[in-house]
């Protein structure tokens, strides 16, 4: 007997007599319904009619072989020995490519001869390197190019890619070339991948960056097509001129799909679930439909992941191994080619060997444990995933659509679109977390009021851009000659964009860190004094949310349960406190106040409205509840309690130079 005949079909609309009912008269768009910075309705269920009428092949069984995928490991250490130890390690234990980071941070690779000795060990045939490089992708190509010569390597043997993507580097100020000049510089290099490294990647589009930026998810998609767009028109040109060319390639089509699948879209991956999966997944349509208009099929782009740095915090960091776990799993459930997992503290200290075991052992669980390598798009049919795969889809290709009549990404960006709409989204996304709708796990709510991070805060030197001009068979010889790399960084600053990194937690974390610093430099730590009066439920519940929402100031806070306000009040004077908080019930705080002798700065826990004046002439200073901006009154807190601003000219932690972002 089959089951499901056991139980007779429910509509949607016997569901929804139910949920009515529990709501018991409250609004449902208004208690179960939200919307994403995108617009997009989310529901508390879906059922079979939300599904899409046509559910894309491509997403279901595209792979004959389950859902594997590449562990890719981040190497971060600025040290050479440390690196290239780090990536030994790797290998020996379980990651199968490498993602080498350049400069600003990374290994010191300035010569060739340090090339050499970070490669040492490592069987560039073997394994696949990634050097993320931006602006410097041409000079860590040729490094690369003569160590493979050297130890009397084909060139066809190599695979990886070197992070090409001259637009975004000129958007992003890393590089002193103008916007106007990427089609050379790109043409350039491609001609030289195709010709002499038939394995070896050709594009690195970074989704990634653009999220690291703050965009919505819709956004990410969008720009990250209009940047393929735009790379694949100048592309598509160059094999029409004869600039560029596909060995053994019988048509432009065919030549064009080729460079297609040496390409990479790389996005980052939040905590989001449902919505980073069904991002992931709407990429690949997208994709298709972008291919299908320059006539290209049976091809397509790989796709990798990154557990994302934007939603990572500085305290409480073992909370971003559970944000991290959650991103990576998506990022496998919705089937990508491969995935980079941040480690746990890479967001404010150089990862030690600790935290990027676990980070490596996290894609290791998810496939050797979960098995979720041995089925292909195991959400798919699922009513909510595909409804939000398809709302994505039709999200961002309208955006995208926009962006072409427009011009393109260049043209998006000339003319400010691109800045205006992430702007918006990241006004959107801080305006959210400073009205606590959106928490942030042991940074806006439940901090470690003990924990201390200023002396783990690594100083970061300015990073400065990359001079323009240099074409890879001067470098080929240059770095052959033992040049250093310092010739090619220039003496101005990265400037300012739009597509500077963007992180919620981090307006949060300066308070902290100024109130550690202000003590580090002889000063007080502010106390706040919690007194619970009255009423029990009230005073412990308001006291829990002070505690939450003082301590996110980096503040000392003690407590204490008393019988009269007097007695609150000689205990917080007596621990030296900066201000008493009055914590109980609505219609207990005027008598409470009345009875009340103290200078102390008092503050009411909540909003009595029928007592507000009244409280304000028995001495109440001021009254905090869930209706206030958290960073706005926090930032008045450390005003009135001396904490001052840190200058743009001094390090962040006295005992050292330079400054952390």
């Amino acid at each position: 007997m089959k089951l499901f005949e056991e139980f007779p079909p429910i509509s949607t609309e016997q569901w929804m007599e139910v949920v009515q009912k529990d709501l018991k008269g409250a609004d449902f768009e208004k208690k179960l319904v939200s919307v994403t910075l995108d617009g997009i309705r989310l529901k508390p269920f879906y059922r079979a009619e939300d599904l899409p009428s046509e559910i894309a092949g491509e997403l279901r069984g595209y792979r004959a072989d389950g859902n594997p995928w590449a562990m890719r490991e981040e190497i971060r250490e600025a040290d050479l020995a440390e690196a290239s130890g780090h990536a030994l390690r790797a290998l020996n234990r379980g990651a199968e490519e490498l993602a080498v980071y350049t400069y600003p941070i990374g290994p010191r690779l300035r010569t060739q001869e340090q090339m050499q000795r970070f490669l040492e060990g490592i069987y560039l045939e073997a394994v696949p390197i990634h050097w993320i490089s931006g602006p410097l992708s041409p000079h860590a190509l040729a490094m690369l190019v003569n160590e493979a010569k050297r130890r009397g390597l084909g060139l066809d043997q190599l695979r990886g890619s070197v992070d090409l993507d001259p637009i975004m580097d000129r958007c992003a100020g890393w590089t002193e070339a103008p916007l106007d000049s990427w089609t050379d510089d790109l043409l350039e290099t491609v001609r030289f991948l195709l010709t002499e490294m038939p394995a070896y990647g050709l594009l690195t589009i970074r989704g990634a960056f653009i999220e690291k930026a703050g965009a919505s998810l819709a956004q990410e998609l969008a720009f990250t097509m209009s940047l393929l767009a735009e790379y694949l028109t100048v592309l598509k040109q160059g094999l029409q001129e004869g600039r560029i060319a596909v060995p053994g390639a019988d048509s432009p089509e065919a030549a064009l799909a080729h460079i297609v699948s040496r390409c990479e879209l790389r996005f980052g991956v939040a905590t989001n679930y449902f919505l980073e999966i069904a991002k992931l997944r709407a990429a690949r349509l997208l994709t298709r439909n972008v291919l299908e208009a320059f006539g290209i099929s049976g091809a397509r782009p790989k796709i990798h992941a990154i557990t994302t740095s934007s939603n990572k915090t500085l305290y409480d960091p073992y909370n971003n191994l559970l944000r991290a776990t959650i991103e990576a799993m998506a990022a496998v459930v919705a089937g990508v080619d491969s995935l980079s997992v941040a480690a746990y503290d890479q967001g404010y200290n150089t990862p030690d060997e600790f935290s990027a075991h676990l980070a490596r052992n996290s894609g290791s669980l998810l496939r050797e444990e979960a098995y979720l390598a041995k089925v292909a798009d195991p959400l798919g049919g699922s009513y909510t995933v595909e409804s939000l795969t398809r709302s994505y889809c039709d999200n961002a290709w309208g955006l995208f659509r926009c962006m072409e009549a427009a011009g393109g990404f260049v043209a998006a960006w000339n003319n400010g679109t691109v800045s205006s709409e992430l702007d918006r989204v990241r006004a959107q996304r801080a305006k959210q977390v400073s009205a606590r709708r959106r928490t942030i796990v042991g940074t806006t709510v439940y901090p470690n009021l003990k924990e201390q991070r200023l002396a783990d805060v690594q100083p970061r030197e300015p990073v400065r851009q990359i001079r323009a001009g240099a074409n890879l068979p001067h470098l080929l010889e240059r770095f052959a000659a033992g040049d250093d790399l310092e010739a090619w960084i220039g003496k101005n600053r990265v400037p300012s964009t739009s597509l500077d990194p963007f992180r919620p937690s981090w307006p949060f974390e300066h308070l902290r860190l100024r109130v550690e610093r202000h003590v580090a430099l002889g000063g007080k730590r502010p106390l706040i004094y919690l007194a619970m009066l009255g009423d029990p439920a009230m005073r412990r519940a308001r006291a829990g949310f002070c505690l939450g929402f003082f301590g996110a100031g980096g503040y000392d806070v003690q407590e204490g349960t008393f019988q009269t306000p007097q007695e609150a009040a000689e205990a917080a004077e007596a621990a030296g406190a900066d201000a008493l908080v009055l914590c109980s019930s609505d219609p207990e705080y005027p008598d409470l106040a009345r009875a009340l002798q103290t200078d102390l700065y008092l503050i009411v826990a909540g909003y009595p409205q029928d007592s507000l004046e009244e409280l304000k002439t028995l001495g109440v200073c001021d009254f905090v509840h869930l209706r206030l901006d958290l960073l706005e009154t926090l930032e008045r807190y450390h005003e009135r309690f001396g904490i001052p601003p840190i200058p743009l000219d001094e390090p962040l932690n006295p005992q050292k130079t330079g400054n952390a972002s």
